[in-house]
């Protein structure tokens, strides 16, 4: 008798946190969990009034709608990736066409996502356009993996801290600002125990990483705990977080001595 196959989604476990922080009026982030594909996905919008709303969760629900009936053996890991960018792109296209019937100039949205191959436990891939941030932690060591599309990190500047105000919140690359965007794709090599982040910048801007892996090593729900400390910091912008748990035990890092006290 063949075994029932394994649900994709029981790989994971998943802690999600959106807030809109303490000076904004309205969250314009939003989240995305399709777990039976693999995809985890957030969005940080722009753009006033329900622009940012409208925008953020255009790219997420369009996301969904587009893996909601699918099943996922009927799809390669490849095919999965070019339906994300296909969607992402024509979510781009209808939300500058919305921005023309309002009027509004500069309507868009940041967007990130982690995609994992279902077949192949030891890759994954993480997609952006703008700011928004796809982190890894291993080895009680938190690693951002991809790179922001904004006017500081083409100007070589890491420090969140060290922004001029100028610079601060400008982003180069957005979804709805053109018709298509380029969506870029970060291959990922994957580990048992792994755990991944995604958030929008209103999580690392106010919290820095040294306080980021304190909460990862201390506690079950870093979701909660990572938003709290935006919020303690300030809470300046809107605070959207997913964590996603692989299973497994990590192999430790031999450069770690846990034999001292």
């Amino acid at each position: 008798m063949t075994p029932p196959k394994l649900n994709p989604a029981s790989r994971f476990q998943v802690f999600s946190r959106t807030d809109v922080g303490k000076r904004r009026q309205r969250n314009e982030d939003s989240l995305g969990v399709i777990a039976r594909h693999g995809i985890f996905v957030v969005a940080d919008g722009m753009g006033g009034v329900d622009g940012g709303d409208y925008s953020s969760q255009k790219v997420v629900s369009d996301l969904q709608d587009a893996f909601r009936k699918l099943d996922p053996d009927s799809q390669t890991y490849s095919e999965r990736l070019d339906l994300i960018c296909d969607t992402v792109n024509a979510s781009s296209a209808a939300i500058r066409e919305e921005a023309g019937n309002r009027g509004i100039s500069g309507m868009g949205t940041t967007f990130v996502a982690i995609c994992f191959d279902l077949e192949d436990p030891t890759r994954a891939m993480a997609l952006h356009v703008g700011d928004s941030r796809v982190y890894r932690f291993r080895h009680r060591n938190l690693e951002a993996l991809t790179k922001d599309h904004s006017l500081a990190a083409e100007s070589g500047i890491s420090d969140s801290m060290a922004i001029p105000m100028f610079m601060a919140g400008v982003i180069t690359r957005a979804v709805g600002v053109r018709d298509s965007v380029e969506v870029e794709r970060t291959p990922v090599v994957v580990e048992p125990g792994d755990s991944y982040m995604i958030c929008s910048d209103g999580l690392y801007n106010m919290v820095q990483e040294p306080d980021m892996t304190a909460i990862f090593c201390s506690t079950e729900d870093p979701s909660a705990d990572l938003v709290q400390a935006a919020n303690h910091a300030g809470g300046f912008d809107n605070i959207t977080v997913i964590v996603i748990d692989l299973p497994g035990v990590a192999e430790e890092d031999p450069a770690l001595d846990q034999t001292q006290s």
